[in-house]
């Protein structure tokens, strides 16, 4: 079986990295793979899963292909018919519909992949999903990585219900950096002295809500006993990355018990878990929530908003797991009860290998059409 696999873009994200581990499976089968780029390299510091792919082997394609360069979509037909694959399997809204117009040109299996419950509401966003609509009949299958994402994106293109098939992200358990080397990095960004830690690792944009929660955080004020500093951790970056340091730094300045740490974006994030007493993801709309299925590898507590995908997760782990509004009135009492959620042992939802499974699966139907 040879897959090809389209995205957008091979920048850090969760669907990025489920096309990485969705190759490294298939390698591990003994079959082949081949992943191309609609957009540019990325440079140096964001190359890790770049790295990884051609660490195993695989050179990824980058067209540098967009709206305005939509000739490089020749491109894209020419590299399909040169690798002839099995099947080609997109991921992102607009691989999707890149993948869907070569197929205009050369016919082959196609499968696309939803990961994301798009909320944006700007017209560019409203021709696209018009256009996804429009162009559903020219891909052969398409799968959600949540109920969640498959409900909305079913609602948003007039489909029936049952139209999207699920299939969910695989996460492996997290193998933590060790206690010494987490109290390391704890000294280097200013929290050793800090007795808890609340955090998050996620893309700085504003789909994942942490101005909203920046914005909640003096609803800690009363929970922080005097003369304690507690520590607020967001590791990653994004387009929203400025604007976040600057709320961060007013916080501050109004709440001296807080250090507030944005460390930028850290190819071992996941590893660092360990050092939160709670985990947060406050996003604004959700496909899946693959940092969420890695704290609770590690049985780390949970506050989650209720966005779309997020409490279909939290309902697997409820045992320290919350599901709130973090513009709540309540937010100090929300905080108060996800602080008293115990840390569990580690519970892993779905492996990377039952992922790859499941594509498989998929991959073999599909080309049997």
């Amino acid at each position: 079986m040879k897959a090809l696999f389209i995205i957008t873009g091979l920048f850090p994200g969760g669907a990025e990295r489920i096309v990485l581990e969705t190759v490294r499976g298939l390698l591990a089968a003994g079959h082949q793979a081949v992943v191309v780029s609609l957009q540019p390299e990325p440079p140096p510091e964001v190359r890790t899963l770049v790295n990884e792919l051609e660490h195993l082997g695989i050179r990824p394609y980058f067209l540098n292909l967009s709206f305005r360069r939509i000739f490089r979509l020749a491109a894209l037909v020419r590299i399909i018919r040169k690798e002839a694959p099995d099947v080609v399997h997109s991921h992102l809204m607009h691989a999707n519909l890149a993948a869907r117009m070569a197929r205009l040109f050369c016919r082959f299996p196609l499968i696309n992949t939803i990961h994301i419950a798009e909320r944006r509401r700007n017209r560019m966003v409203k021709i696209l999903f018009r256009f996804d609509h429009m162009t559903l009949p020219l891909c052969d299958c398409c799968t959600a990585v949540s109920k969640a994402a498959a409900h909305f994106h079913e609602q948003r293109c007039g489909l029936k219900e049952g139209s999207i098939r699920v299939i969910y992200n695989g996460s492996d358990p997290v193998r933590p950096k060790s206690t010494e080397e987490i109290a390391a990095v704890r000294r280097e960004w200013g929290l050793d002295t800090a007795e808890k830690i609340i955090g998050a690792i996620g893309r700085l944009d504003w789909q994942k809500g942490y101005d909203i929660f920046l914005r909640g955080l003096p609803a800690l004020r009363p929970l922080i006993p005097s003369g304690k500093q507690w520590g607020i951790l967001l590791i990653g970056d994004g387009p929203e990355s400025a604007g976040l340091h600057r709320l961060a730094a007013e916080i501050e300045r109004t709440m001296p018990e807080l250090r507030i740490v944005l460390p930028g974006y850290r190819p071992d994030a996941a590893r660092l878990l360990p050092m939160l007493d709670l985990f947060v993801m406050p996003s604004r709309y959700e496909g899946f929530g693959l940092t969420l299925t890695e704290a609770m590898s590690l049985g780390i507590p949970a506050l989650c908003s209720d966005a779309d995908s997020l409490p279909e997760l939290c309902e697997k782990s409820p045992g320290n797991t919350l599901v709130a509004d973090f513009t709540s009135p309540g937010l100090t009492e929300i905080y108060r009860r996800a602080l008293q959620l115990p840390h569990l042992p580690g519970k892993t939802l779905f492996t990377t290998a039952e992922m790859t499974e499941n594509y498989l699966k998929l991959y073999r139907e599909v080309s049997r059409q």
